[in-house]
C-alpha cells in the first residue's frame, strides 16, 4: 500500500488531474479502512486477509528458546509466510502473570507459556481465553494428561524434578534425594527452589517423610531448614546448569530435560539423576492471551506447537515428553524423558489444581523459613 507521503508527492505531478487525484485518495481510504483494526480481534484476525501479521510468544529463555525456536518457531513461520513469531524470553512463569496483569487493556503478548502451578489464576483472572477447538484441531490428539478440562490453553511439553551434578567433581553419584544432606556435598549445593522447583521438592519430601503434603508441609519445611547450612547459592547466575557445568557447585536440584541438554553440550559434565524415590512431573502450558489483537494467527501457532510434527521435532532436541498421541520417540530419546518407563513408574501424584490454590504461600516460606530462615 502507498504511503500517504508518496501519494501527496504524486499528486503535484502537473500530469495528474484532479479527478485522477480524487480517485487515487479514495483507493487509499479503502485500502487503509480494509487493513484497519476490527472490533473482534485485530488487525488480520481472519487470518486470510494476505497481509503480514506477528504473534507475540512469551517463552522461557536459554536452550529452551534456542530449541523452541529451531524445531518449532521456523518450521512454522516457513510453512506460513504470512505470518512472524516474535519471541520474547522470560525467566519464570510469575514474571508472565505480571506483564499480562500490569497489560490487561493491551496485551504485551498473543501466546505464553506458564505452568500449571501459575495458570489457572491467569485463567481465573481472564488472562488467557479458551481456544477454538475448531481452529486448533490438534487438541483432539492431546493424551488426556495434556488436556485442559476448562478449555484453556494445554499442556505442551512434559518434564520432571531431577538432581543434577557435576560428573568431573562428584565421584559417588548421588540416588536419592536423601543425597542432598550428606555431609560430603556440604557447601556445594545449589538450590533454586524459589519457585516450582522447591513446590515440586516439597511434595517429594512429603512421600519421603510419610506426610501428606495437603494437611501439613511442616515437615519438608523443617528438613530443607537442616539443608540451610549446606548450600553454596540459593540463586545461582545465570543458571543452575550452568553453575554445575563450570563446577561453581557440585550438586543442585534441577529440571530433567535441560539437564539432558546439558548433558549432551557439555560432554557429559551435567548429570542429571531420577531420585530412587520417584519425582514430580512438571507441566507447562501454551496459552491464547485474552484480548489478543491476533486471535487466529496466534491459534494458528498454538495448533502447530502442539501437533505431532512440532512435538517429536522439539522432544528430540530438548528432551520433552510428547504431549501428542500420535508421537512416539526414538528409544534413546525416550529413556532420557518423562515418557520413560522408569520415569513414569516413578512418578509421584501431583494434584496441581489444588497446588495453586497454595502455591504463593508455600514458595513465601521457602524463601522466609528456608532461604531466609
Amino acid at each position: 500500500m502507498p504511503s500517504l507521503r508518496s501519494s501527496s508527492r504524486t499528486s503535484l505531478r502537473p500530469a495528474l488531474t484532479a479527478a485522477a487525484v480524487l480517485t487515487s485518495t479514495a483507493l487509499l481510504a479503502t485500502a487503509c479502512s480494509s487493513s484497519a483494526t476490527s472490533p473482534s480481534g485485530g488487525s488480520g484476525d481472519s487470518g486470510d486477509s494476505g497481509g503480514k501479521q506477528t504473534v507475540t510468544f512469551m517463552g522461557f529463555y536459554g536452550t529452551f528458546q534456542d530449541a523452541f525456536t529451531k524445531t518449532v518457531i521456523k518450521p512454522f513461520e516457513e510453512a506460513n509466510p504470512n505470518i512472524t513469531v516474535k519471541y520474547v524470553p522470560i525467566q519464570n512463569s510469575t514474571e508472565v502473570l505480571a506483564k499480562l496483569r500490569a497489560s490487561t487493556a493491551r496485551p504485551v503478548a498473543d501466546v505464553a507459556l506458564m505452568d500449571s502451578s501459575v495458570a489457572p489464576t491467569a485463567n481465573k483472572e481472564k488472562l488467557f481465553a479458551p481456544l477454538d477447538a475448531s481452529k486448533v484441531p490438534n487438541l483432539a490428539q492431546l493424551v488426556d494428561a495434556a488436556k485442559s478440562k476448562d478449555g484453556h490453553g494445554p499442556a505442551v511439553t512434559f518434564d520432571s524434578l531431577s538432581i543434577l551434578f557435576n560428573t568431573k567433581n562428584v565421584k559417588k553419584a548421588p540416588t536419592s534425594w536423601n543425597d542432598l544432606w550428606n555431609a560430603e556435598y556440604k557447601g556445594k549445593l545449589a538450590m533454586p527452589i524459589a519457585d516450582t522447583r522447591g513446590v515440586a521438592l516439597i511434595v517429594a519430601l512429603e512421600k519421603i517423610l510419610q506426610a501428606d503434603y495437603k494437611q501439613d508441609i511442616d515437615p519438608a519445611i523443617d528438613k530443607l531448614k537442616q539443608l540451610s547450612s549446606g548450600v553454596q547459592t540459593w540463586q545461582p547466575s545465570p543458571d543452575v546448569y550452568t553453575a554445575i557445568q563450570s563446577g561453581d557447585a557440585d550438586i543442585a536440584v534441577g529440571w530433567n530435560a535441560r539437564g539432558q541438554y546439558y548433558k549432551d553440550s557439555s560432554g557429559g559434565v551435567v548429570q542429571p539423576v531420577l531420585p530412587k524415590e520417584g519425582t514430580v512431573t512438571q507441566v507447562n502450558t501454551i496459552n491464547l492471551v485474552n484480548k489478543s489483537q491476533n486471535t487466529a494467527a496466534a491459534q494458528k501457532f498454538i495448533n502447530y506447537a502442539i501437533g505431532a510434527e512440532a512435538q517429536k521435532a522439539f522432544d528430540d532436541e530438548a528432551f520433552y515428553a510428547p504431549v501428542n498421541k500420535d508421537v512416539k520417540l526414538a528409544a534413546d530419546t525416550e529413556n532420557r524423558t518423562q515418557a520413560s518407563p522408569e520415569q513414569q513408574k516413578n512418578q509421584i501424584p501431583v494434584d496441581w489444581n489444588w497446588l495453586t490454590t497454595r502455591y504463593t504461600g508455600w514458595v513465601d516460606r521457602i524463601k522466609q523459613e528456608v532461604i531466609g530462615g
